[in-house]
């Protein structure tokens, strides 16, 4: 896509997460950014950030870190953590611990090098990092699907004990250096279903709760809608010791106004250039998303992508983008390969909005075994999510289903 001949320096809807750097481009949820930085004021919190994928958790939490480290009141790693199905307690404190040597490596601190603690953990930081790549990337179970159980080998190369020592010291040392509160570990991907079983879910959160007391450490832990009940119903443990919990929202129709104007007045280069999409389709997108970000801005570059904008077509209109929007969706769910009778479960599902199987097999031709292996299947593909009440499980149709067959 030729940015530079329409007079921007890069695509201004990539789905890159806001950074250090692109701090100015986050938007919205202001009484959410006040009562938690509120919280992280103090030392040695937990806060859980919950809401739906693709609605900005993760940018969210971003930009509380990182506004943290501006004012020196944590030092906190570039990267989120994002935990991956069947992760060990020790895997899951060894990556903790290696991303936080790596930036304290990378950080202009003086002499931090020498300090005796940093050199310890950097130390277990590569012996930890050459046994898991002899190991083989099985290690990080790699290959799998979320959401599948099993167990995974996984090498051992210190008990976590040893790995939270180390921990501990560098949280001194972010102290010492002059970060108020220590440290601030963001810990990604603590989604129920779509990427951890419950009992994997269950078994980490109890087996760090300890180390998640570790004093000037603190955490966000950033989940989908569901993760912060869980833990009250499942995880007792945990549940005890948590400061606060957020639930994001997808943002207002003013505030994605204000986003997209931001966004294209960053990345504008000439001052007379103008993004060659319409505000009509921002605002079908939109609703079309029910302000899914992540969404919104895939959609976008498929868009643009497939109609060559700026070789073949000057501007992106609405009638254009309507059917578009359509077929783009439904190719995706082509890819899946699913039967003529799956399909048409899908379709009855998403008339239904939200249904038992008991309901899908009143509404179809098809028997309760049929119907159960179709769930399962578009469980997996991410075609629709599922949640509990009481014994009951009800499964509700995702945004590709919803926008192909609504």
């Amino acid at each position: 896509m030729p940015w530079d001949s329409l007079g921007f320096s890069d695509f201004p809807f990539r789905t890159d997460l806001i950074s250090s750097d692109t701090l100015e481009l986050f938007v919205g949820h202001a009484q959410e950014v006040k009562a938690c930085a509120e919280i992280l004021k103090s030392r040695d919190v937990i806060v859980i950030i919950e809401g739906a994928r693709g609605v900005g958790t993760t940018s969210f939490g971003n930009y509380l870190r990182f506004n943290a480290q501006k004012t020196k009141r944590y030092f906190t790693p570039v990267n989120e953590i994002r935990v991956e199905p069947n992760w060990l307690l020790e895997t899951l404190l060894a990556v903790i611990v290696s991303n936080i040597v790596r930036e304290f490596e990378l950080s202009t601190l003086p002499n931090v090098h020498k300090d005796r603690r940093f050199i310890e953990a950097k130390a277990i930081s590569q012996r930890i990092s050459e046994t898991y790549k002899s190991f083989g990337l099985s290690a990080f179970g790699l290959g799998g699907n979320y959401g599948e159980g099993g167990a995974i080998s996984q090498p051992i190369v210190l008990p976590a004990p040893v790995i939270g020592h180390h921990l501990e010291d560098l949280a001194n040392l972010a102290v010492d250096f002059g970060y108020k509160n220590g440290l601030l570990i963001q810990l990604n991907n603590m989604d129920i279903g779509t990427i951890h079983t419950e009992s994997y879910l269950k078994y980490i959160l109890n087996a760090l709760r300890d180390y998640m007391q570790t004093r000037n450490v603190s955490w966000m832990l950033v989940g989908d809608v569901g993760v912060r009940s869980f833990i009250a119903s499942k995880v007792d443990r945990v549940d005890d010791i948590i400061s606060y919990e957020v639930f994001i929202n997808p943002l207002s129709k003013s505030d994605y106004r204000l986003l997209v104007e931001k966004r294209i007045a960053f990345y504008k280069k000439n001052k007379n250039a103008t993004f060659p999409v319409t505000q009509e389709v921002f605002e079908y997108l939109y609703d079309v998303t029910e302000g899914r970000l992540r969404y919104i801005f895939g959609l976008l570059k498929r868009i643009i992508s497939r109609l060559r904008v700026g070789y073949l077509i000057g501007t992106v209109t609405i009638d254009v983008v309507k059917p578009l929007i359509v077929e783009l969706a439904k190719s995706r769910i082509r890819t899946h390969d699913l039967t003529d009778g799956e399909e048409n479960i899908l379709k009855i599902l998403v008339s239904l909005k939200l249904t038992s199987v008991k309901q899908l097999v009143e509404s179809s031709d098809k028997n309760r075994a049929f119907i159960s292996r179709a769930l399962g299947k578009f469980l997996k593909l991410g075609l629709v999510s599922s949640s509990k009440k009481g014994t009951l499980h009800i499964y509700i149709p995702l945004l590709d289903a919803k926008i192909a067959y609504g």
